[in-house]
């Protein structure tokens, strides 16, 4: 009976350390690569957002907002456009998601949801291209909006039963259209 009280112990904490070294061992060798994929999946964003983007240069951030990254397109040392990383706030969360702007059009290329966690089905299509698509072309003189039905250009149709993310998603490209006027619109 002894024994058993001290092997069955030993052999549960050998079993559980070696589960521990096996664990802290793939989490090693995957960490690099995930990290690898990630940066490819951002840099394969920002062609889609701006088909013609080269040679990117971070931006300096605004502080206080929802702007997580700002980058500049050049091309023959002048820029033709700017890619913007905002999270707003949707239903479940944050979304993130990139922003386009063609320059010195000052008008949406592109938009990417890069993540979101909104209820499948509903705030979800957020990704699907029948939303995102909407955008591009869209001016920036003046401020999105979100409606049932969009009528006028500056008017966004929301996504069936999920206005709060549909709104989330427009709050994000109005801040970067705000600091694009702001910052780097000709004038």
């Amino acid at each position: 009976m002894l024994k058993d009280t001290i092997r069955l112990p030993l052999i549960l904490l050998i079993v559980c350390g070696l589960s521990a070294a096996v664990v802290h061992y793939a989490h090693e060798i995957a960490t690099p690569v995930i990290a690898h994929r990630q940066h490819q999946n951002i840099i394969m964003g920002y062609t889609q957002v701006l088909p013609q983007a080269v040679n990117l240069e971070d931006m300096p951030l605004p502080d206080d907002s929802m702007i997580t990254g700002i980058v500049r397109s050049e091309k023959d040392g002048q820029p033709n456009g700017y890619i913007y990383t905002v999270t707003p706030n949707g239903y479940n969360g944050q979304i993130h998601l990139m922003v386009g702007i063609s320059y010195p059009h000052g008008t949406i290329s592109g938009v990417k949801i890069l993540q979101q966690t909104e209820t499948p089905g509903l705030g979800a299509k957020c990704t699907e291209p029948e939303f995102l698509s909407q955008f591009a072309g869209k001016p920036l003189q003046k401020k999105l909006v979100v409606k049932k039905t969009a009528a006028k250009e500056s008017e966004v149709q929301a996504i069936t039963a999920s206005t709060v993310t549909s709104k989330a998603v427009v709050s994000g490209i109005n801040a970067a259209r705000k600091h694009y006027l702001a910052n780097y619109a000709q004038k």
